[in-house]
């Protein structure tokens, strides 16, 4: 999580969401990442898009989430587990009809890219939604590969960039954190499950859940990821 850290510390140094948003692009490639969208829908009227393909490309695609007729807005920010993206992973997406999987093969051939992910940081079953579509140019084998080494920096790098964007932690001063919960935290961050966690503190898998949801409440987060997130931008793991 060296360049996790290395990020929070590059945007807390920053100000203002423009230059957060190009500080977190420029760590995008250690993650083997050549794409990433942006979409908060959470105000129905104005979605909110931000991306590295260009004006243009933002533009339309707003206006494709305005009209009610992008995939992933409606199937992947319904839910908060992960979706695979992307034209390569089209086996997987067998349930969309026809012009759903078109505009897919669209996007997929203009932005250059084959392979993704969706993180969700805000579920809504309305698609109202907020989260990230994190996308490369890798085959299917190389992007497993890439996210069986990476996904914990990925959840992370988006949580990192969304607060900086919101500049919701900076508002308001966090209680502190215990040792175990700090612990169980950067258990988390390094990618390890409950189970581990609780093998490798001695403790069982409900008092590590235990920790985390109180870690979750002092640092007002809404989910495991989110926590870790604040807990590195402040300098607590």
């Amino acid at each position: 999580m060296s360049q996790i850290r290395a990020m929070a510390d590059r945007i807390s140094s920053v100000g203002g969401a423009d230059n957060v948003w190009e500080t977190a692009l420029s760590f995008l490639p250690g993650f083997g990442l050549s794409k990433v969208v942006f979409l908060d829908l959470s105000e129905r009227r104005t979605p909110v898009v931000r991306s590295n393909a260009g004006r243009r490309w933002n533009n339309d695609y707003r206006a494709s989430v305005s009209s009610g007729r992008d995939p992933f807005a409606v199937n992947c920010l319904s839910r908060i587990d992960p979706v695979l993206t992307g034209v390569a992973h089209f086996e997987s997406h067998q349930y969309l009809g026809k012009p759903a999987l078109d505009l897919i093969a669209k996007g997929s051939e203009t932005l250059d890219i084959t392979t993704g992910m969706s993180v969700t940081i805000r579920p809504d079953a309305q698609a109202a939604g907020i989260g990230w579509n994190l996308m490369s140019r890798h085959s299917v084998r190389e992007f497993a590969e890439l996210r069986a080494h990476h996904e914990p920096e990925w959840r992370a790098w988006c949580q990192l960039t969304f607060a900086g964007l919101s500049l919701s932690d900076a508002q308001h001063p966090f209680d502190t954190l215990t040792t175990r919960e700090r612990d169980c935290l950067a258990y988390v961050a390094d990618g390890l499950r409950t189970a581990d966690i609780a093998y490798r503190l001695g403790i069982a898998e409900v008092t590590v859940e235990m920790h985390l949801r109180k870690a979750r409440h002092r640092l007002r987060a809404r989910t495991r990821d989110h926590a870790v997130a604040v807990a590195i931008r402040q300098g607590l793991i």
